[in-house]
């Protein structure tokens, strides 16, 4: 069967590729500065983080939207002039919100920090933030338009050498000057994000004005803002910006209220800065692997689903939007194979820290829930549905901050799993519904969830004994969670091909359209 080099599938192919290697690179990142930094200065990474989502919410989260699915509108209309007005436009629009996001940072550094996020010592790192926010804003609008005319190359060239970059300045910096504050070393590890963005910034204006002529020539049209932009882009723009700004604002105070619930239940407050550091900056990211996956799916399909409701195929919706949501299933049981039985080994061997891999079983339920999530609500933005996506964001997120105290106070940091399970067990109900509805799709049982979780708890099994036999034969540690690793993924693959998924002739099938 002939791989058609314009399907979503092979498109996301190679973005996945692009993908393992970023989050190959950061988990070598990560694990540089768990071991340079300490648990510490990770858990003040994680606490700025918020500050960079909001910002990023407000500025680009509903931008980014609206000119992926415009460009792909206009580019399938072979109208280059109105690509690049998309482009334009969203340039003066993200300027005039970043000056009203890096305004407040820069009067009020000690407020924010010292009283907001609970921690004073990290100002000169959220005043970091800003200039990387700057150059990340232009960087997600030339991203979003080449996925928008599935232009994949310059993405996937930026992205490695950003990650590249910010890895080796970020450790560098953290070796070369060797910073005994943890405020200090967490201004450096953010240092090293400006210098990697200044690299990515780069990179893609030179595809945008060279490589891409080729795709977008000026002799079709300048870059004059078409008619009617501003109406376009508020329509999509304005609920996903509300929602991910509310979202992010609540996850703010869900990550600085774990802390404080934890000192509250008796923790010091370096005790419950590490444990929170452990669980969202080590294990955490671990279960999240499978997004390596599936946001590379996500972004392909958007612009798509721009595509076939402009020419009204509802066939095709449905046929990607369930392909789309049988891979996520694979992916998250193939994940819970690895994850349930030898993540913790794992994390520990990884980071060598004995807390982590801690609340595994109630983390990997949460991160399974939340691949569904980000799989439907990318449908739902695809299909036109943002403010439903939107609606479901933000009832992800006072769930969340509803049941983190309900939680930690009491359970100390394993509440926040089970809050991170509640939580998004509401969006993922709500966004499935939305989805069969809007793009009037039946669930298919079988090959979304039976299939895949039947043969994720054959090979989760089979894998623990492997384990469990090898670990009492004196081998090193690393060579038993390896050969359960690679076990697993045998016993998973030979499961689907029992239950009817043969997966050579399923990814022949998905790069075939």
């Amino acid at each position: 069967m002939k791989i058609g080099k314009q399907s979503v599938f092979y498109n996301a192919f190679f973005l996945c590729l692009s993908s393992i290697g970023l989050q190959l690179i950061g988990f070598l990142y990560r694990i540089g500065l768990s071991r340079f930094g300490g648990a510490q200065v990770m858990g003040m990474y994680q606490l700025i983080m918020p500050a960079y989502s909001v910002i990023m919410s407000f500025t680009m989260s509903g931008l980014t939207l609206a000119v992926s699915r415009l460009c792909a509108q206009y580019q399938a209309a072979k109208d280059a002039a109105g690509v690049r007005g998309t482009v334009r436009f969203a340039q003066l629009v993200f300027l005039c919100l970043f000056a009203c996001a890096a305004i407040p940072v820069c009067l009020f550094p000690d407020f924010l920090a010292g009283v907001v996020l609970g921690e004073k010592k990290i100002k000169g790192a959220l005043l970091l933030l800003l200039p990387c926010l700057f150059l990340t804003g232009f960087e997600n609008i030339f991203k979003s338009c080449f996925h928008g005319i599935k232009y994949i190359l310059p993405p996937i060239v930026s992205e490695l050498t950003e990650q590249l970059v910010r890895t080796i300045a970020g450790l560098g910096l953290l070796l070369l000057l060797c910073p005994s504050d943890p405020g200090a070393a967490t201004a450096m590890i953010v240092l090293g994000m400006v210098i990697s963005e200044v690299f990515s910034v780069v990179i893609l204006l030179l595809f945008y004005k060279k490589a891409g002529r080729s795709l977008l020539p000026r002799r079709l049209g300048g870059a004059k803002i078409p008619k009617g932009m501003f109406r376009k882009v508020a329509a999509i723009a304005v609920p996903v910006s509300s929602a991910g700004l509310l979202n992010n604002f609540l996850s703010s105070a869900t990550t600085v209220l774990i802390p404080n619930r934890l000192i509250a239940a008796g923790a010091s407050a370096q005790e419950a800065m590490s444990s929170f550091g452990v669980m969202v900056g080590m294990t955490m990211p671990l279960l999240m692997l499978p997004t390596a996956f599936i946001h590379p799916l996500n972004t392909v399909l958007l612009p798509r689903f721009s595509q076939y409701s402009a020419k009204g195929s509802e066939a095709q919706t449905r046929r990607k939007a369930g392909k789309a949501i049988q891979v996520t299933g694979i992916l998250t049981a193939a994940s819970l194979a690895v994850m349930l039985p030898v993540g913790k080994p794992l994390a520990q061997l990884i980071y060598k820290n004995p807390l982590a891999g801690e609340h595994l079983l109630s983390l990997s339920a949460a991160a399974a829930l939340t691949f569904y999530h980000i799989t439907t609500g990318s449908i739902l933005n695809g299909i036109g549905m943002q403010k439903q996506a939107s609606i479901s964001i933000v009832v992800t997120g006072i769930s969340e901050i509803v049941f983190t105290w309900m939680t930690v106070g009491t359970m100390g940091i394993g509440g926040y799993a089970l809050a991170c399970i509640g939580s998004e067990l509401a969006g993922v109900a709500m966004n499935f519904y939305w989805v069969i509805r809007g793009a009037k799709i039946k669930i298919q049982w079988k090959n979304w969830f039976v299939t895949p979780l039947l043969s994720g708890a054959a090979a989760g099994f089979a894998a623990r004994l492997l384990l469990t036999f090898l670990s009492q034969s004196g081998l090193p540690s690393v060579w038993p969670v390896l050969a359960s690793v690679l076990f697993a993924f045998t016993i998973f693959l030979l499961c689907l091909s029992f239950l009817g998924i043969r997966f050579s002739q399923y990814l022949k099938t998905l790069f075939a359209h």
